[in-house]
């Protein structure tokens, strides 16, 4: 009894804590968040959060730097819609594109977009001029709010290299024309124009909400800042790191930079005060300590759900007898630069059903472990979220180096064009620089004259491997993101695309689960793997 009561206590405290934070009335206060990638109870804490403040100043707004509407069971089985759903009883006020709100195709992404009450805004996707069209802005630049004599503009910035990153024939008619552009060399200046619009139009802060990560390839939101001014501020997304540091901006005054992780792990808390001084705080989720102060229209609208989906993805669908891996055990990502008993048994699934005498399968498609035991649908769905089909190709054996090559350029660095292969082996010398050259579109367009793999070897019927033939023709099975659909920088672009079945990513892995008899062995994945199939000298 006495600590059931001891418990009711420190609940209590700390809903007392949580109700006695009152920001002075005059406060703006802009919830933020990104990449929350269906982590739906991240919805019920934003709300409560923005529910709180506005006992205390009407100056409230919530916003997201995107990635909302994919990584999970919730999103892929109803093509984003139900996350759409929640989001819309927070509700939010402004949101900017991730690029993984293209994953079920940019119609589907546009009828998402129709049902969020949000605004949207993008100052860099435009279609591009096509048969004497003129070229549009598919989205306000920025939105401008008031609150009370204070107006705050809202900058948004897509993934400049989202068509690498998402499915680059998604932004293409059947003819292959591109039909939309990200602007990958005119971000900054896009961005510096609509600071400066906003500014000429009376907004007294300008916030950027960016999808760019601190550290990508080609554009990233530290550059933004350092080649830009008249920012505030910048919420980040797209990188999964979390941030809260202060940056030098063209001109050298310091410009806050932040991010707040992945799948709700922090919830952002931007306060402009009443003496125009800016303060952020990176808040760890705290009403789930407090349930009853969740807010009801969203928690029902989340049980709705939830409900729905319950009986679909509880379905058993096999059994592991060992985990298969994603992860290090200090939770550090190893399938996008390293070997692991998930990757192997995925590229076995993509030969095995496939029909290829090669499987492939690329890190950046594996979001999950599958842990030992019963082995649900929505395990499978949690592991490969992103609705993509079997697909299959021909090319020679130069062909299959040259596009392996891309996949390990930036090794040790992680890349989620890092393939892991099924009957193919290979090993590199991480110390010869990749001298892999890309186009102007940042895809793969050939090789310069070093080379990382020094040696690769296919498996022959009899169980023995031989080295791979530069002028033999290999038949390849994998997913049509990279096969097909350009994806992984287009490394396997110049091969030729052969019938295979319509299959959806989850399908091949429930039929081999069947073709294993229905359980994955220890002994044929074990943890430590049984030979390498990628080694480093």
């Amino acid at each position: 009894m006495r600590k059931y009561l001891h418990s009711f206590f420190t609940l209590s405290v700390i809903c007392i804590l949580l109700s006695g934070c009152q920001p002075p009335s005059k406060d703006i206060l802009i919830y933020f968040e990104n990449d929350v990638h269906c982590a739906v109870e991240t919805y019920s804490e934003i709300a409560a959060l923005r529910d709180s403040a506005l006992k205390h100043t009407p100056y409230v707004s919530v916003v997201s730097a995107g990635d909302f509407v994919q990584g999970d069971v919730i999103g892929s089985l109803s093509q984003g819609e139900y996350i759409i759903d929640i989001m819309n009883t927070v509700p939010y006020d402004v949101i900017t594109i991730g690029n993984h709100e293209f994953d079920y195709g940019i119609e589907q992404q546009k009828r998402l977009f129709d049902r969020l009450t949000a605004d949207i805004v993008c100052c860099n996707m435009s279609t591009v001029p096509y048969d004497g069209e003129e070229s549009k802005w598919l989205y306000p630049a920025y939105v401008i709010r008031q609150y009370g004599d204070v107006r705050v503009a809202f900058i948004g910035v897509a993934t400049p290299t989202t068509m690498l990153s998402s499915t680059p024939t998604y932004f293409m008619d059947a003819l292959g024309h591109v039909l939309y552009d990200f602007h990958t060399e005119d971000t900054y200046a896009l961005v510096q124009s609509s600071a400066e619009k906003a500014r000429q139009e009376g907004a007294d802060y300008v916030v950027v909400i960016s999808h760019l990560g601190d550290d990508t390839p080609f554009v990233n939101s530290v550059e933004l800042i350092h080649r830009t001014k008249g920012i505030d501020i910048v919420l980040d997304g797209h990188a999964h790191h979390l941030l809260n540091r202060l940056e030098a901006n063209v001109v050298g005054d310091s410009i806050r930079l932040v991010s707040t992780g992945s799948k709700g792990a922090t919830i952002g808390e931007l306060c402009i005060q009443e003496d125009g001084t800016m303060q952020v705080n990176l808040l760890k989720p705290r009403y789930t300590q407090c349930p009853e102060r969740l807010p009801k229209r969203v928690e029902k609208k989340i049980s709705e759900v939830k409900a729905a989906l319950d009986e679909q993805v509880r379905q058993v669908v096999g059994y592991s007898e060992v985990d298969l891996l994603d992860r290090d055990a200090q939770q550090n990502r190893l399938v996008r630069w390293q070997e692991t008993n998930l990757s192997d048994f995925v590229a076995d699934a993509m030969r095995e059903v496939g029909g290829g005498q090669i499987g492939v399968i690329h890190g950046g498609s594996l979001r999950a472990s599958i842990l030992q035991g019963p082995i649900s649908l929505g395990d499978l769905i949690a592991l490969m979220p992103f609705n993509n089909h079997l697909a299959k190709v021909s090319m020679t054996g130069q062909q299959l180096l040259d596009a392996m090559e891309v996949s390990v350029a930036t090794y040790p660095i992680e890349s989620g064009d890092f393939h892991i292969c099924s009957h193919l082996r290979y090993e590199i010398d991480s110390t010869i620089p990749s001298s892999v050259i890309w186009d102007e579109q940042k895809m793969f367009a050939g090789i310069g004259s070093t080379r990382r793999i020094t040696r690769m070897e296919v498996a022959m019927p009899d169980g023995s491997w031989q080295k791979i033939d530069p002028n033999e023709t290999y038949i390849i099975s994998g997913l049509d993101y990279t096969l097909r659909n350009l994806g992984a920088a287009g490394m396997f672009r110049y091969a030729t695309p052969m019938a295979a079945q319509d299959m959806k990513d989850t399908d091949i892995l429930l039929r081999y689960i069947h073709i294993l008899g229905d359980t994955i062995r220890s002994n044929q994945y074990p943890e430590d793997l049984n030979e390498r199939r990628f080694v480093v000298k």
